[in-house]
């Protein structure tokens, strides 16, 4: 049987940064222990979701996967793998609801809408203004309140209850407000007021630009940090089929038994629980209490420029419409479609029952609404994908059960991280941050 310091599960990029990191602390601090790991991940490639499919020539990665960094010790970690390879662009993102288009975020450029809207939309950010002045705001207790609050009922009618329905899959009332802050910006009334009379603030919101790169789409980034890894302690096509925690081993899908330290995993936490041993019932109960939505997306390669116009993104509230979001990978980056074509994904509301076919129909009528397909004979690609776990339902069970769980798994040795793994709405960049705080933590045991 191997025996190895630190069994990684997942090759994502929680799992790729782990990996990667864990070497770099083994080479620095001189402790071999901990470049002694092996790295077990289910398909043939690595990268888990920040992947690129190439089709006919069009590249889609699995949904948008633009690279937002804050961290000093990430952006250090970008550039060390990937040197001049990144390119930086800035967002251009747009949001489609009655009838026009206008700015992002919705709750700071409410201009060009029509006037009936902006007048209803600014009087109820005053009023909400005004009550938070006066203290009169009782604590929230869901999302939908939450909104209220922040917004006013103008905004929150218009865009927040509807965009995020559709993204959610549920009511907002079911959502928890804690997960939100840091994605949804409150601007001031001044701010409000400014958007409303079209003084546009291009760099509001967390994600006013990103980092992509240059060429093959993101997985060429994952492609990246693998490529500093050591082949022979990365085991692809491989699955673990159980997990005995208590004696610290893994039965693998190659027949093989791996003994262990300790683990770092990002297999979705239904999944991990799955392969547990010895898991009392009262967690299992937990379990069955974690929410997530899938994902159905299409991809679509079209023969013609600059579908959607230079828009990188669109935000699609409106619950008439079947999809949430229309991205356009090479408005971002122009070599991810053939010259003179364009690839873009399309994102299906959760609570979509509308079958593949009827949504395919209303995104091409979309489009011709728009000018941006002249005849369905331009579309070269049309591909239907889905993602199991998708968004994380942050309803009333979720704190609760998510603390249980991951606590269960810590103290006997189980990092479980990640987006799935840790049960959260997260980025890209919070998946290697949390592969880079396990290595530094190692380091430190």
């Amino acid at each position: 049987m191997q025996r190895v310091d630190t069994l990684i599960l997942g090759g994502g990029l929680t799992g790729l940064s782990g990996a990667y990191h864990l070497d770099r602390q083994a080479t620095s601090t001189g402790e071999a222990r901990l470049g002694d790991w092996l790295l077990v991940e289910r398909d043939a490639r690595l990268g888990g979701l920040t992947r690129t499919e190439v089709v006919h020539g069009y590249h889609f990665d699995h949904t948008g996967h633009w690279l937002h960094l804050r961290y000093p010790e990430i952006k250090q970690f970008v550039a060390d793998v990937m040197g001049d390879q990144m390119l930086r662009v800035a967002r251009k993102s747009r949001i489609w609801s009655h009838g026009v288009l206008t700015q992002f975020p919705f709750q700071q450029n409410l201009y060009g809408l029509p006037l009936e809207v902006v007048h209803e939309c600014v009087q109820a950010a005053i009023e909400a203004s005004l009550a938070e002045a006066r203290g009169e705001q009782p604590p929230v207790r869901n999302f939908a309140e939450f909104c209220l609050q922040r917004f006013g009922k103008g905004i929150t009618s218009r865009f927040m209850v509807p965009y995020n329905t559709k993204l959610w899959g549920c009511a907002p009332e079911e959502i928890t407000a804690d997960w939100c802050a840091r994605f949804l910006p409150k601007p001031n009334l001044s701010q409000i007021v400014a958007g409303a009379l079209g003084i546009v603030d291009e760099t509001a919101g967390y994600n006013a630009n990103f980092l992509y790169p240059r060429q093959g789409g993101i997985e060429t980034f994952a492609k990246a940090i693998a490529a500093h890894l050591p082949a022979d302690k990365v085991r692809l096509n491989t699955v673990p089929v159980r997990i005995d925690l208590a004696a610290k081993t893994a039965d693998l899908s190659d027949g093989s038994t791996v003994g262990f330290r300790r683990i770092l995993s990002s297999v979705p936490l239904p999944d991990l629980y799955a392969l547990l041993t010895n898991v009392p019932d009262a967690l299992r109960q937990r379990v069955g209490q974690l929410r997530c939505t899938s994902l159905r997306y299409m991809n679509y390669g079209i023969a013609r420029p600059a579908v959607l116009d230079d828009i990188q993104w669109l935000y699609v509230p409106e619950p008439r419409y079947p999809f949430y979001r229309i991205g356009s990978f090479s408005n971002a980056v122009a070599s991810l479609a053939p010259a003179g074509k364009s690839s873009l994904y399309v994102e299906v509301a959760a609570n979509c029952a509308d079958s593949d076919d009827d949504v395919k129909a209303q995104v091409r009528q979309f489009l011709r609404d728009q000018g941006w397909l002249d005849s369905d004979d331009a579309i070269e690609v049309q591909d239907v994908r889905h993602i199991r776990y998708g968004y994380v339902v942050f309803d009333q069970h979720y704190f609760g059960a998510r603390a249980d769980l991951l606590g269960h798994l810590e103290r006997q040795g189980l990092a479980s991280r990640g987006r799935y793994g840790g049960w959260v709405y997260s980025s890209m960049e919070d998946a290697m941050w949390e592969g880079y705080q396990f290595a530094l933590a190692a380091g430190f045991e």
